[in-house]
């Protein structure tokens, strides 16, 4: 190591000397931001527009992605009873086919191999020890409609915001053998990268890195992210989980929709 020189700069001085090396970009995780859904945002007011056609065609035609925690195929939002997949669909291929359904017409996971998922969780769908924020987040943006039950109380009718869409499932949190259920920039890169290889229309993102981010051109992830939306996603990202100390918002670039987080 040379004098004056970190380990970690020194690391990064080693990299940039390989050959074919551009740039070096340090590794941050992320964790799951969530809180509520539907109603705060007024969803019905659009369901009533005549250019969707009310709450049970909205979405339709549309395909969704959720780069979270997976979409689970028997959660009964995600049935694909009456779905068939889109003409010539998808470029990419179909992924971890056993999660498809017609509703679910993409599913992949990206584990690490030096912290793989601990046993139960290695499939395409969380298991018992997985986060369910990507069934949570997946049913609010495009959950069909179901008549809901919890605990024997009824519920009423519920459904996500785009309940005749089709998702798209992009796992990158899950539960390691080290009880990490963070992910890290690499694997959001690589989630990227497919999402707009299988063709998505819209993502959401509802996951941060808080106030420690980077952000900006420094950051490999939000260039990803730049070029995704660049390629024709819309990308809707969450921000403000942090709060409500300063440097809160973790999404910094103008190419992305950025929602802040709101209370009831």
């Amino acid at each position: 190591i040379e004098p004056g020189l970190t380990d970690l700069q020194a690391a990064e001085r080693a990299l940039y000397q390989l050959p074919g090396v551009k740039a070096v970009y340090r590794d941050y995780a992320h964790a799951p931001a969530l809180y509520t859904s539907t109603a705060l945002i007024n969803a019905p007011i659009l369901w009533n527009n005549t250019g969707i056609g009310g709450q049970a065609n909205a979405g339709a035609g549309v395909k969704l992605a959720s780069m979270d925690g997976g979409i689970h195929k028997d959660a009964p939002m995600f049935s694909g009873a009456g779905y068939s997949y889109p003409p010539n669909f998808p470029p990419g291929g179909l992924g971890l086919t056993a999660n498809n359904n017609g509703k679910i017409i993409v599913s992949r996971a990206y584990f690490r191999p030096w912290d793989p998922p601990s046993a139960g969780d290695e499939n395409p769908w969380p298991g018992t020890q997985g986060t369910s924020h990507g069934v949570h987040t997946s049913g609010i943006a495009g959950g069909d409609i179901v008549n809901a039950t919890y605990r024997g109380l009824s519920l009423g009718q519920i459904s996500g915001v785009a309940p005749k869409a089709w998702l798209m499932s992009y796992r990158v949190f899950y539960n390691s053998v080290t009880n990490n259920g963070s992910f890290y920039n690499a694997e959001g890169i690589a989630a990227l990268e497919d999402i707009v290889r299988d063709g998505a229309q819209a993502l959401n993102n509802s996951w941060g890195g808080g106030p420690s981010s980077v952000g900006g051109q420094y950051d490999a992830l939000d260039q990803a992210l730049i070029n995704a939306a660049n390629a024709g996603v819309f990308i809707a990202m969450s921000n403000g989980n942090s709060g409500p100390e300063k440097a809160t918002g973790d999404h910094p670039s103008s190419n992305y929709i950025n929602v802040a987080a709101s209370t009831t």
